[in-house]
């Protein structure tokens, strides 16, 4: 760690471009800019960023070709998350998995084999908490796309539930990478107005590949061989990594992880070419917003795991973990896994037979991925808050109507089966509607918020942590749904239904507007010592105010040293 300068306080922890410490070191005489060592290592993993390679387009352009690559990347997240739907069900698969009998230790098994994606989902995303910062975005969605490949050859491949087991974390670690550092990157390069329609478009892809691969499951089930029904769909996401992968050297690098390293020029350039509107004033803004960041963040927050989760900080970084967490298990708790996952099943509540609750359950992934995008124009026009209350509100309306109709279909099942049919058709109804009214409001807000809210130097490690807090819930509601299903039928409902309407209380208390705002905007809003919403943003109004005071001095202060060495 070396100083620069007798008056000015430049702490640096690497080397960086001259031209960079240049500018670095025209900051006043409080003003620390710490840039981070880029790991030793980085330079022995192939791929990455270079500006030599990097895609010669420009403004819109590159903003679809950002669009595409993270699409294809959250298109596996989606493919990968419901990829067990009707492998569950496969009569190969549980006998070559020993758990056909049927019996609650059968029920465990599947369900744990379910929950040991999330297991090893958790472990990719702690992982990438320190990677992303240390090896940059790309490199780590790279790393990510190997352990994929190789989780799914072992699916694929797999003799015993042993095997499977191993190759199910394994997978899950690998989109525990993707599925963490693509939004994080997609985010930091996205313009701020657009921040939220890029998540979306992201996510309607997820469930895009959902539909993909069950109708694809469905298919292989009546027109090939029970065995072949569930290895292929288990190897095919490897064609999805493979794209990622090749694809990934030739794409920008986040300018928010340039900046952080001490490359300036590099940072300015890319959002030169990734703005539509990258005027020489608009971008000399954003920079001025990343560097301040940067200097503000040297002394004032957590960076560490441990910190962020232990220390209390100025700017709040562990109140920000438990929002980012938060959001994430909320999202979990609305009950959207026990029809997604278990589609068919909660369709045979409906009272249907034979083919038709898988029908059913395929046909609902349409109204997913139309839902989703809707919520392209919601998020950013409605906003994050308004998109999680209003979600809550009407997924516990309709769910306890489900609930109601569920119990008629039940109880008329044996002496009045045509009423009993009339009421399974309500119920698969409002299936439909709770899928479509989640997929509108929570799916891309619980995704977005987590890479919103932290400030840049912990952003990675604590969208890790939101996505770890994911992966815990994730895999205990699905342990937990197939007892829940079977324990309590159509009370499953009534259940998730009380769960969403409590969830309003602690959202309309702590969770702040993050649309439309500029990442770095955010760390003044959320340094606010009051964790209320209405408190935070009077106080935000008060320190955005005076911050622009501040640059407003020391703009003039360059400019008065620059005429004074002319």
């Amino acid at each position: 760690m070396k100083a620069s300068g007798c008056k000015d306080k430049v702490i640096m922890e690497a080397e960086a471009p001259k031209q960079d410490i240049a500018t670095i070191e025209n900051y006043s005489d409080a003003d620390i800019f710490r840039v981070q060592a880029e790991s030793v290592f980085a330079k022995y993993i192939p791929g990455g960023y270079s500006p030599s390679r990097l895609l010669r387009l420009r403004g819109r352009s590159m903003s679809y070709a950002i669009f595409a690559f993270a699409g294809c990347a959250i298109t596996f997240f989606g493919y990968d998350t419901a990829v067990m739907s009707q492998v569950n069900n496969n009569s190969d698969y549980q006998q070559q998995m020993g758990v056909a009998g049927g019996a609650n230790r059968d029920a465990a098994a599947i369900g744990g084999l379910v929950s040991l994606w999330f297991g090893g989902f958790a472990i990719g995303a702690f992982v990438v908490g320190q990677l992303a910062d240390s090896i940059g975005r790309l490199k780590t969605i790279q790393i990510g796309c190997l352990w994929g490949i190789v989780g799914a050859a072992l699916l694929a491949s797999a003799q015993n539930i042993t095997w499977l087991a191993f190759g199910r974390v394994i997978s899950g670690i690998g989109c525990g990478h993707l599925n963490t550092t693509v939004p994080v990157w997609t985010s930091e390069l996205a313009d701020p107005h657009l921040r939220g329609a890029f998540v979306a478009v992201q996510f309607t892809l997820a469930m895009t590949g959902s539909a993909i691969v069950y109708w694809m499951e469905f298919a292989c089930v009546k027109t090939l061989s029970q065995s072949f029904a569930w290895r292929f769909p288990l190897g095919f996401q490897i064609i999805f990594l493979l794209i990622i992968l090749a694809a990934a050297p030739f794409y920008p690098e986040s300018p928010r992880y340039l900046a952080m390293k001490g490359n300036l020029d590099g940072a300015r350039s890319i959002l030169r070419q990734c703005r539509i509107s990258n005027g020489d004033q608009e971008i000399q803004k954003e920079m001025q917003d990343i560097e301040f960041a940067i200097r503000n963040e040297a002394s004032s927050t957590s960076v560490s795991f441990s910190s962020m989760l232990f220390k209390k900080d100025n700017l709040h970084t562990r109140r920000r973990v438990l929002l980012g967490a938060g959001v994430q298990i909320m999202q979990k708790c609305t009950g959207i896994d026990f029809i997604s996952v278990y589609a068919p099943n909660m369709f045979a509540l409906s009272g249907f037979k034979g083919d038709t609750p898988a029908l059913l359950a395929g046909g609902n992934w349409f109204g997913y991925v139309a839902s989703l995008a809707l919520s392209i124009y919601l998020c950013d026009h409605v906003g994050r808050r308004k998109m999680m209350l209003i979600g809550c509100s009407l997924m516990g309306v309709v769910l306890i109507v489900g609930g109601i109709l569920s119990h008629e279909t039940v109880a008329n099942t044996t002496i009045d089966p045509a009423k009993a049919s009339r009421f399974g058709a309500g119920v698969a109804a409002i299936l439909y509607i709770y899928t479509f009214i989640y997929g509108g409001t929570w799916l891309t807000t619980c995704w977005v918020y987590p890479t919103e809210i932290f400030p840049l130097a912990s952003r990675s490690k604590g969208a890790a942590l939101a996505t770890i807090a994911f992966s815990i819930a994730g895999g205990t509601i699905n342990e937990i749904i197939p007892y829940l299903i079977n324990a309590i039928g159509f009370w499953v409902f009534i259940l998730f239904a009380l769960i969403n309407l409590a969830m309003l209380i602690p959202i309309y208390f702590f969770y702040i507007e993050t649309a439309n705002r500029p990442l770095e905007h955010l760390d003044v809003l959320f340094a606010s010592k009051s964790p209320l919403v209405w408190r935070a943003e009077k106080e935000f109004a008060e320190k955005l105010n005076e911050r622009m005071d501040n640059l407003a001095i020391m703009n003039a202060k360059m400019e008065k040293e620059q005429l004074e060495e002319a």
